[in-house]
């Protein structure tokens, strides 16, 4: 972050701006910045939100007087916008002529084929990059979009650079060729749908533009469709590339398509209540969990996955509009950029700064820095080298904006080398470090004191109050206390029930009440496998009474729960729930058949044999496969022939392929499966020979080995199974045929 300060400052001290981008443009980009800074306008001048309002009187929760809930983290975000801005405006100040160009993108080609070419090798080799070891392939920041962006803008710049060299019959350009090969190969091996899609978009935009511009060699004019149409024939036609690109672009990305445009709803609704201001920059990722509810899941939402909602939340529409401005004041400096020396090239940063913008409506590279500059880089290449507006903006405000940029682009790159406090990402490490010490020490006082610095700088963030609760549990016990921050945390979080599940487990030693209350919440929220969540609940308390018992009246709120609940229980337990629920309803239709059935099978296996047999008897056609449940109960009765019985007179009989050999084919067959006694093909002939023959016994040893390999065939279990029986060894045999109809319902 400091770097990308630094930069932009540095080159304002050096040559501040003569020329802008005239009138319109530079208006957009004062005005921008200006909605911008309207945060840190008091609160009291602009509608307060409901939300807002709830958090300051029902919860106690301590708000900044300014719009913005956290005015540091939004001033840092400001700066970050007006230091890419400075960016472009210091390097529309580079005098560079179409020699000029040639050679830079000659340089850039060779720094894009490098970068991709690392890239792939970290990815096939299954490296991480220092820093980046949590990205889901290999990146050179957390986020792999970032990489995607910067690989997707590459790709298609040095793809346009190396056809360039073809229509000059330049050979210099053509280092463009491997390097646009490896941006995209990079792009694959990253699985990056979005890059891939960018990737080819940015060649077909240059292709129009070239055709419009009559730039385009008749070869390329006639040989690109063709080898386009060419190729898609080839892959269409070998199957095999048809299934691995569509596994390819059906893989799961991070955000699903249909979860993005609900994201997009919530977010339309978070802008519609703060239209004019928005909420303040670095800010919707705290506020944004008050306006979910059509994207409401179990993961946490950063971002709303595109840099107009983004800027359109934060900063307000009217912020939107200055932005517009700002790009039309752009277009109108674009007209003749095909004319004269370098035309071409200004039509190859053009489209690299299309890609850009189209990527903004869909995702948020707008707000990675890297890719902004690189972005910006080429928005500044694409511009007309004639004469152009003079900057609005004397020289003097230029080496003022400098200086502030290097200051503090300075002062955070100290911070991030040396750990100190002075931008809020280290500070918020150093925190939590501090209040992980101290709670290692149970020096709990504090650690809360830690705690209140972190919420003085994010006063919406949740974890700083679920934390606060559970230190003062450990503390002074004050419950009271405890109680109100862990409804801070619920508040401030509404919709993930990770939050309240840890609450109830925090409570669990000192309240059960408070732990059972919290975990019922828990069940109303979004939580990824909910029923694995709800398992870990009971298994808390499965050994306290008093709170199974509070358990069993929460899990009445839902037959799903009430199932899952009457499954866990046995014995006395069960049959007490039982009871209670065939008092209301004897048929227990309030459940589904499935659940039913569940039910009964942990009654027959767990509980009461005689009640269960006459549900059974009385209620039978509304479960499913009553007669397994009519085997377990023969089976807990030791009735073991019975129980089988009843397998075998619903269960079909798969069939095994019959083989007519004589008694000399016989006699190899048995030598060459005595060699390979695990040879699926052999064994299936000598046991359908010995079932033929009725020789059970002899076809067991061949069963038992067979089993042995690797993922036997399911029909060897049954014939297992049926062998044992026709050897009257009834109880393996019907645990041979559990384990057949587990694999086979499994199915």
């Amino acid at each position: 972050m400091g770097t990308a300060l630094l930069l932009p400052g540095i080159a304002l001290l050096i040559k501040p701006p003569s020329t802008g981008l005239g009138k319109l443009a530079d208006f957009g980009v004062l005005g921008l910045l200006a909605c911008l800074l309207l945060a840190f306008i008091p609160q009291f001048y602009w509608p307060m939100a409901e939300w807002r309002l709830d958090a300051v009187e029902a919860f106690g929760i301590e708000l900044p007087a300014v719009l913005s809930v956290q005015p540091w983290m939004s001033f840092e975000a400001w700066l970050m916008a007006m230091a890419g801005f400075a960016w472009l405006y210091a390097a529309l100040q580079w005098p560079v002529n179409g020699s000029g160009r040639r050679w830079l993108f000659f340089g850039l080609s060779i720094l894009i084929a490098v970068i991709a070419g690392i890239v792939v090798w970290g990815n096939l080799v299954g490296a991480r990059y220092p820093g980046a070891e949590e990205a889901t392939a290999f990146s050179f920041f957390p986020n792999r979009n970032q990489t995607a962006n910067l690989l997707a803008l590459g790709g298609v710049a040095t793809f346009i650079y190396a056809m360039e060299g073809l229509r000059m019959r330049n050979v210099l350009p053509l280092v463009g060729v491997p390097a646009t090969v490896l941006c995209l190969i990079g792009l694959v091996l990253g699985v990056s749908r979005a890059g891939v899609l960018l990737y080819f978009i940015g060649i077909g935009l240059w292709f129009i533009c070239s055709l419009r511009a009559h730039s385009l060699p008749r070869f390329l004019k006639i040989g690109f469709p063709i080898v386009i149409v060419a190729l898609s024939v080839v892959i269409s036609s070998n199957e095999r590339t048809v299934r691995r690109i569509t596994s390819f672009v059906t893989s799961e990305s991070q955000v699903g398509d249909e979860f993005r445009v609900k994201i997009y709803k919530d977010a339309s609704e978070m802008v519609l209540d703060a239209p004019v201001s928005g909420f303040g920059l670095g800010n919707f990722s705290a506020v944004f969990p008050q306006y979910r509810e059509a994207s409401a899941n179990y993961q946490g939402v950063v971002h709303p996955e595109s840099d107009v909602f983004w800027l359109a939340a934060e900063g307000g529409i009217i912020a939107l509009g200055f932005l517009t401005l700002f790009f039309l004041g752009y277009a109108r400096l674009c007209r003749g950029l095909t004319e004269g020396s370098g035309g071409s090239y200004r039509v190859l940063a053009l489209v690299a700064v299309l890609i850009f913008l189209v990527h903004c409506l869909v995702d948020v590279p707008g707000h990675r820095p890297g890719t902004v500059y690189f972005a910006i880089l080429f928005a500044a290449l694409a511009l007309p080298s004639g004469e152009r507006p003079v900057s609005v903006l004397p020289r003097v405000v230029w080496r003022f904006v400098g200086g502030v940029l290097i200051a503090f682009g300075l002062a955070w790159m100290t911070a991030g080398v040396f750990r100190l406090p002075w931008h809020s990402s280290v500070r918020i490490a150093q925190m939590q470090e501090s209040i992980h010490s101290h709670v290692d020490v149970a020096d709990y006082e504090r650690a809360q004191s830690e705690i209140e610095n972190g919420l003085a700088l994010r006063p919406l963030d949740w974890r700083a109050y679920f934390q606060r609760a559970q230190f003062t549990l450990s503390g002074s016990g004050d419950r009271a206390e405890a109680a109100a921050d862990f409804r801070r945390a619920r508040f401030v979080e509404p919709i993930l029930g990770v939050v309240s599940y840890n609450e109830g487990m925090v409570w669990l030693p000192y309240d059960a009440s408070r732990a059972i209350a919290a975990w019922r919440a828990t069940l109303f929220r979004e939580m990824d496998d909910m029923d694995r969540h709800y398992g870990r609940m009971l298994m808390k308390v499965r050994k306290s009474p008093d709170k199974m018992e509070r358990m069993a009246r929460l899990s009445e709120i839902d037959a799903h729960y009430r199932t899952y609940f009457l499954k866990f229980i046995k014995g006395e337990d069960l049959m007490r729930e039982l009871g209670l629920e065939l008092a209301k309803d004897p048929g227990l239709s309030r459940f589904s058949r499935e659940q039913r059935t569940d039910i009964v099978r942990n009654w027959v296996k767990r509980g009461d044999l005689d009640s269960a047999a006459d549900f059974l008897t009385e209620h039978g056609e509304s479960l499913e496969n009553t007669w397994w449940l009519w085997s377990m109960f023969y089976k807990d009765k030791a009735d073991f022939k019975q129980a089988v019985d009843a397998i075998r007179d619903n269960v079909k009989v798969p069939k095994i392929p019959e083989v007519k050999i004589d008694e000399a084919v016989l006699t190899r067959l048995l030598r060459e499966y005595a060699v390979a006694p695990k040879d699926i093909i052999k064994g299936t002939a000598l046991l359908s020979i010995y079932v033929q023959e009725e020789a059970y016994e002899k076809a067991l040893p061949i069963l038992d080995r067979l089993l042995e390999s690797h993922k036997p065939p399911l029909y060897l279990y049954y014939w297992r199974a049926e062998c044992l029986y026709r050897v009257e060894e009834y109880i393996e045999s019907w645990y041979t045929f559990e384990t057949y109809l587990e694999k086979l319902w499994e199915e």
